[in-house]
């Protein structure tokens, strides 16, 4: 294979897990712009020809490393660098992954014409449910107008906040009628701290923070008083199913869960 060749393939797999490829921008391949790390690409073409040209090796070796497994929290040594991998750099979720991760948190399943009920969003074959999805445009998955990964955008803008914040997309998710917070609200025979402790489990890998969990029970303490004082506004399972809803939008709207690190 030639630099170029390699650059081309390796380049954009490296970038699509790290968020930088060999030579920045990506396809601007010259002599006076020279890949950061020559060997390790020497190295990748080495193992994709023993691989038998497998694509799928090649993800599961790049993932297997202890390059992409570094620890994203800067020290003395590598708090400057932006070129080296010498730790992992957060990335915001791709917005197909986004979509996903937050209909499993919330037990939700996407719905678009023409597929089936509950595909993933990176399953989509085209760019009609793009045109189709408020939440996939703002968070730039792209028109497929060209094959270029570049039509993609990753930067954050007002409106993806505001999306997750406050936006149709969302609430429906939330709301879902078998969704999580509904299966919290009927599981009279789970303690609060057990399901919480799930949520944050199954959304960030990790147990609650003591603040955490103290602010959460509170929120439902206040939900099920409200109810108890109006039996007739709000019933305890609807107001334990809108407090989950609340805890499961909290969850999904915070760093640790939209970003890779």
């Amino acid at each position: 294979m030639t630099i170029t060749q390699r650059l081309r393939l390796f380049g954009k797999i490296w970038k699509h897990f790290f968020g930088r490829a060999f030579v920045e921008p990506e396809d601007d391949m010259r002599v006076t712009n020279p890949p950061t790390h020559p060997a390790l690409l020497n190295e990748l073409a080495r193992s994709f020809i023993e691989s038998n040209y497998d694509l799928k090796e090649l993800c599961r070796k790049i993932c297997n490393s202890r390059t992409y497994q570094l620890s994203s929290f800067p020290n003395e040594h590598n708090a400057d660098d932006q070129q080296n991998f010498a730790r992992y750099y957060p990335r915001r979720f791709s917005a197909e992954v986004m979509l996903d991760a937050i209909n499993d948190i919330a037990h939700a399943q996407n719905s678009f014409n023409h597929q089936p009920v509950g595909i993933r969003a990176v399953a989509l074959p085209d760019d009609l449910a793009t045109q189709e999805s408020c939440f996939l445009r703002v968070f730039g998955r792209p028109q497929m107008d060209t094959a270029c990964e570049c039509e993609r955008t990753t930067d954050a803008n007002l409106g993806q906040s505001l999306h997750l914040i406050n936006s149709d997309a969302m609430h429906g998710i939330l709301v879902a009628s078998n969704g999580r917070a509904v299966q919290f609200a009927r599981g009279k025979d789970r303690d609060d701290r057990e399901q919480i402790a799930e949520l944050y489990l199954h959304a960030l890998s990790r147990a609650p923070k003591k603040k955490e969990l103290d602010i959460a029970l509170a929120h439902l303490e206040r939900k099920r008083s409200l109810a108890a004082t109006a039996p007739s506004n709000m019933s305890t399972e609807q107001a334990e199913r809108e407090t989950y809803e609340d805890i499961i939008w909290v969850v999904v709207n915070t760093k640790e869960f939209l970003f890779n690190h």
